[in-house]
């Protein structure tokens, strides 16, 4: 088949198979907003194939077809996942390695979690004030009812949780439109760079050291009655430091299991921090200091290149 006739039917699939999402996401009151990791994926195959020039014009089809068939809320969800399905397909005709695909994935799926959640929420159905005061409400009960007095403000707390949990839910989104891709492209063909071993993912020291200072004083300045500034900024510490070290210490857990049983834990994991979370936490924290800070991780390999995993 002539090259310019199967790009055009490429296009026009691709097109076509973006309208039934289309049809689909109307009929179902928006749901496959709440999917949006899915939306990419027509953008990625076409552009990884043909590149961003070619890319144009289909893109500009899929975003006149929203406007014609979707919501107006439906319109910005499937123009940015589209754009993101240019951007990363295109990365991945030119060359870009796995770190240089993910960051921009992430990139633009947390820029477009705020706009969506904090910037424009009432526009997309979110009431953030009124959950942020619905929790308020509720955690004050509980914490009235213990009887114990905090020295920090309940209602700044839930707002800096508020904001992680909308960067966390962004670079969530990314690293599935990652895999996911990566997947799709693998089975039809595709050269994808080889993702870095997870055995092989480490980090300077002297950030552990960091991040365990830093969560030491995070936790004094929130027992202490300060300016509200300083104990937002308390907060966010306390989150990033504890984000990082528990990060950490699950790659390290699930690089122990593969290593000494032969299995992936993560899920097994995933349950124990679930169902234990007040012991799982600063276990995982734990183990995360002493993943970055000391040789544990390389002594581990070693043992297991001389066959030894005891």
């Amino acid at each position: 088949m002539n090259n310019n006739v199967r790009k055009i039917t490429d296009g026009a699939m691709m097109v076509a198979l973006v309208g039934v999402l289309i049809l689909i996401n109307r009929q179902f009151a928006g749901i496959l907003e709440l999917f949006a990791w899915i939306l990419p994926l027509p953008m990625v195959f076409f552009t990884a194939k043909y590149g961003w020039k070619d890319g144009i014009l289909p893109l500009s089809a899929m975003v006149l077809l929203t406007l014609i068939l979707g919501t107006p809320q439906s319109i910005y969800y499937f123009a940015v996942t589209a754009i993101s399905g240019l951007i990363y397909g295109n990365g991945v005709k030119v060359g870009w390695n796995n770190r240089k695909l993910l960051f921009v994935t992430m990139t633009i799926s947390v820029i477009s979690s705020l706009v969506t959640t904090v910037l424009f929420a009432s526009f997309f159905g979110y009431d953030i004030n009124m959950e942020i005061k619905t929790i308020g409400d509720m955690m004050n009960q509980v914490i009235g009812s213990t009887g114990v007095a905090f020295a920090f403000d309940v209602t700044q707390l839930i707002k800096v949780s508020v904001g992680f949990s909308v960067i966390f839910a962004g670079v969530l989104e990314g690293l599935l439109i990652h895999m996911i891709s990566r997947l799709m492209l693998t089975r039809f063909g595709f050269h994808i760079p080889k993702a870095k071993p997870l055995s092989q993912i480490n980090a300077p020291k002297w950030t552990g050291y960091v991040a365990l200072v830093g969560w030491a004083v995070a936790e004094y300045g929130l027992r202490t009655p300060l300016e509200q500034n300083i104990q937002v900024l308390a907060m966010i510490v306390l989150i990033i430091s504890n984000i990082y070290l528990i990060g950490f210490g699950y790659l390290g857990a699930v690089i122990l299991g593969a290593a000494k049983f032969k299995k992936n834990i993560s899920l097994y994991l995933m349950i124990g921090l679930i169902l234990f979370m007040q012991i799982a936490i600063p276990a995982l924290a734990f183990f995360g200091f002493l993943y970055i800070t000391t040789d544990w991780r390389e002594n581990l390999l070693r043992r297991v290149q001389n066959g030894q995993t005891k």
